[in-house]
């Protein structure tokens, strides 16, 4: 994958988010003008990769794939979208909650 078409999937999955540059810059801790040159296909670091792909709720290996399925990754953006509105307690509460399901998922298998 090219600069190019990594820095256009950020952007996509950005847009989708109904993210600012400038509030995913923020998110980052990187400057919008350097978040717009990655945008523009600038190289970037591996910690800089996987602060983006947190921040917009996107694995790396999605933003460097080629492939444009996204379906999982706007459910998992989703899920990170509503999680972000809670307070520490509540998001501990849900992380419990998946836990617990997904060893009563393990043991029924």
């Amino acid at each position: 994958m090219s600069l190019n078409n990594l820095g256009e999937k950020i952007r996509e999955s950005r847009l989708k988010c109904g993210i600012t540059q400038d509030k995913l810059a923020e998110m980052v801790d990187i400057s919008t003008n350097f978040m717009s040159l990655i945008e523009n296909g600038r190289n970037m670091s591996v910690e800089t990769l996987v602060k983006i792909a947190n921040a917009l709720g996107v694995t790396v290996d999605y933003l460097l794939s080629d492939s444009t399925d996204i379906q999982s990754d706007e459910i998992t953006v989703k899920i990170v979208q509503s999680l972000s509105t809670l307070n520490d307690n509540e998001k501990l509460f849900f992380l419990n909650m998946i836990k617990q399901y997904k060893n009563i998922k393990k043991d029924n298998l």
